[in-house]
């Protein structure tokens, strides 16, 4: 199987001197995702590993290392979309599961599943109910503090003395918004979207985030005839703006524009920056990751763009096997949360020869059998 496969560590603000090791998490995550299809796993199979790989990273908010809660716990958001089924998984709020993408793709693939007295599959568990079904899937379960990296303490320290120090309210600047996020199509035209996060730091127990939101954190559509491009994205950034804008449906669908970098652009200014539903927020954050791709021609478009500082990217087409990584910056002199930088690059994926399988909807199987 083939594909190609965009990740990001967050749009934020990313460390100029922690920049290689940023980069250094984006090829790994790329290179896990290709390893994946390789071994013939789909599109939510390589989302799943690449993700798995930025949460493992202690430099990202997502997983190990993700920021700490007002308590000084870990309270991670995942979530995950399959664009053939439609079908959406996710986890909030969730302690003490090493990878919380898993969760969520256990739940997204467990909606298939028909239970007995009409009962309806969750999409999405939360707290400790989310916990004791990860446990019951079999997921690793670890104590709470295996979660904490040294990093994330210091940062908890650091919002807690600025705190104490001016009695301000928590400032999301103060906050690292590195969640991370991964989108895959393969060579079978099947899309997919994940996204995990932490969080912003000092938030209050039981907070959920875009990241396990439907349509705010992931959104990924497949081609059912060929006929309109399928699309994907996942999104970073506060997500208490981004659940009110609905970013990560609103930027896919806005690829399906007769230029996706125009209409991205439209989509960033119009749905986000001057949005209505953010009419009380003076600076919006936030920062997407999409893709556009046309299955009969195998061709394809990855956008970026964001209105924090910095976003870092990642990306590869499995068959290459050397991923590129981007640092986007917006503009100098340029104020986060006001304007928003856009960008983007052209892939191609070779497509596998069953006609079949680019426009019936039905269950392409992955490496482990899941869908």
């Amino acid at each position: 199987m083939n594909g190609f496969i965009a990740v990001h560590c967050g749009a934020g603000y990313h460390s100029d001197s922690l920049k290689k090791d940023y980069q250094k998490t984006c090829y790994a995550a790329c290179r896990k995702a290709a390893e994946a299809l390789r071994l013939g796993g789909n599109a939510v199979d390589a989302v799943e590993k690449a993700i798995i790989e930025l949460e493992n990273s202690p430099l990202t908010n997502a997983g190990y290392g993700s920021n700490l809660s007002w308590n000084g716990s870990v309270e991670c958001d995942a979530s995950i979309m399959n664009g053939q089924t439609l079908h959406f998984g996710a986890c909030g709020a969730v302690s003490d599961v090493w990878n919380p993408i898993s969760l969520a793709k256990h739940l997204c693939i467990k909606q298939c599943d028909s239970l007995s007295l009409g009962r309806v599959p969750p999409c999405i568990l939360t707290g400790n109910g989310a916990r004791s079904w990860a446990e019951r899937m079999g997921l690793e379960i670890v104590s709470d503090h295996k979660m904490v990296s040294a990093r994330a303490f210091r940062n908890y320290k650091h919002c807690k003395r600025k705190l104490k120090r001016y009695s301000i309210q928590n400032d999301i600047k103060f906050s690292p918004l590195d969640t991370v996020g991964a989108i895959c199509v393969d060579s079978n035209g099947v899309v997919a979207s994940g996204a995990s996060s932490g969080g912003v730091s000092l938030k209050h127990e039981g907070r959920v985030g875009q990241a396990a939101s439907f349509g705010s954190g992931v959104w990924a559509v497949m081609s059912r005839d060929g006929l309109k491009p399928s699309i994907a994205a996942c999104t970073s950034g506060c997500g208490e703006h981004l659940i009110r804008t609905q970013l990560a449906k609103n930027s896919a669908e806005s690829l399906l524009d007769s230029s996706p970098i125009l209409g991205l652009d439209k989509c960033l200014k119009n749905n986000f920056l001057e949005s209505p539903f953010l009419w009380d927020v003076r600076d919006r954050l936030g920062g997407t990751l999409a893709l556009k791709f046309e299955s009969i021609t195998g061709e394809g478009e990855l956008l970026w763009g964001h209105t924090t500082k910095t976003m870092c990217i990642g990306y590869m087409a499995s068959e290459t096997g050397k991923p590129k990584c981007i640092m986007s910056y917006l503009p100098p002199k340029i104020e986060s949360g006001q304007k928003a930088v856009v960008s983007g690059q052209p892939f191609k994926v070779s497509m596998q020869t069953c006609p079949e399988l680019k426009w019936e909807v039905k269950a392409v199987p992955s490496s482990n059998g899941s869908l």
